[in-house]
């Protein structure tokens, strides 16, 4: 007999938005690196955050809701602070610290997939062009607050892969690693710290 039809899934994915939008969120107001190491309440934290009281119980329950955050108590006493997880990766000061690519999204990314049905209607690109600015890495290569962002991205997107690389490739046979369009240097960093005799280079332009 097969099972009754239902539509959760569709209503889940429909909704997902909701729930990105409130970790990327967090990440921008640093929830995260505020906890760290610590349990505050939600006034507390609120109050550190500047975030309106209307807006506190709400938001941090939410990201509780999510995983995102562990909470100690029920009422305006409850104590909020990281999972494990969260002190790992959403905490900026952590060396293993991903928020840099969900900073990104949530600062550029976010507003341009919003505009996918006049991409797949037009062909013409929903980014920095539409509105009138120069293309993607001009833009970025001109704002240096922006290009710091975007490698902050990446570095975040790329870490775990890095990691991986320099784990389990056999260096062995090689005195020498270039990484040409390096950004912050992470890969010839973490290969370096696991093979003491390569000599490392990073390459990329002189903005970067």
């Amino acid at each position: 007999m097969n099972p009754p039809l239902n539509p959760s899934s569709i209503l889940q994915t429909a909704f997902g938005f909701w729930n990105s939008k409130v970790l990327l969120t967090a990440v921008e107001f640093g929830v995260f690196t505020k906890l760290a190491g610590r349990r505050l309440t939600g006034a507390e934290l609120g109050a550190e955050l500047q975030l309106h009281p209307r807006a506190i119980a709400d938001f941090f329950d939410a990201l509780v809701a999510m995983k995102f955050l562990d909470r100690e108590g029920d009422g305006p006493q409850a104590k909020y602070f990281n999972t494990p997880e969260g002190d790992l990766f959403l905490d900026a000061a952590s060396p293993r610290y991903v928020g840099g690519i969900l900073i990104m999204l949530n600062a550029r990314l976010f507003q341009f997939w919003n505009d996918l049905p006049e991409a797949l209607r037009t062909g013409r690109p929903q980014n920095e062009i539409k509105h009138g600015q120069k293309g993607m890495f001009e833009v970025l290569y001109s704002d240096l607050p922006r290009l710091e962002q975007f490698m902050g991205a990446m570095t975040g997107l790329s870490r775990a892969n890095f990691e991986a690389f320099a784990e389990k490739f056999d260096f062995s046979k090689f005195q020498t690693l270039c990484d040409v369009g390096g950004a912050t240097g992470l890969l010839s960093t973490e290969a370096a710290k696991r093979h003491r005799h390569l000599q490392c280079t990073s390459f990329d332009l002189p903005e970067v």
